[in-house]
């Protein structure tokens, strides 16, 4: 009698433990490369001088200016690729202080305007 009680409490904290773990999400773990690493510091890095020029207040001005919302510009930029995140950034840095901001935002809007037109975006709406 007694080995039957113990197997039956046991058996009802099993399926207990088993009940609460069921809805729970495995975590998984991996190595992670070390280029791997490298290439997203890299894109976090990039992004953050993008968005930080877009965060000026000249800009944000010319944006609103051409009828863009500058959130709405922040968040297509980093949708960006790395391959087009890294183009603009490079342009970026070419530019001399204080000049051509016409030219990056005239180039942020063509990149928008090809989003737009390949279909990942959709800012074109009419209200």
């Amino acid at each position: 009698m007694l080995i039957r009680q113990v197997l039956r409490s046991a058996l009802i904290l099993l399926l207990s433990v088993q009940l609460v773990t069921l809805g729970m999400p495995m975590a998984e773990a991996s190595m992670i490369r070390t280029d791997e690493y490298a290439a997203a510091e890299e894109r976090d890095e990039r992004l953050s001088r993008v968005q930080d020029f877009l965060a000026e207040e000249r800009v944000a001005a010319q944006f609103e200016a051409l009828g863009v919302d500058p959130e709405q510009a922040a968040e297509r930029v980093a949708a960006l690729t790395d391959a087009e995140l890294a183009q603009l950034d490079s342009q970026l840095s070419e530019l001399p202080a204080g000049a051509g901001v016409l030219t990056v935002l005239g180039i942020l809007f063509v990149v928008i305007l090809v989003l737009e037109l390949v279909g990942i975006t959709n800012i074109f709406v009419a209200i």
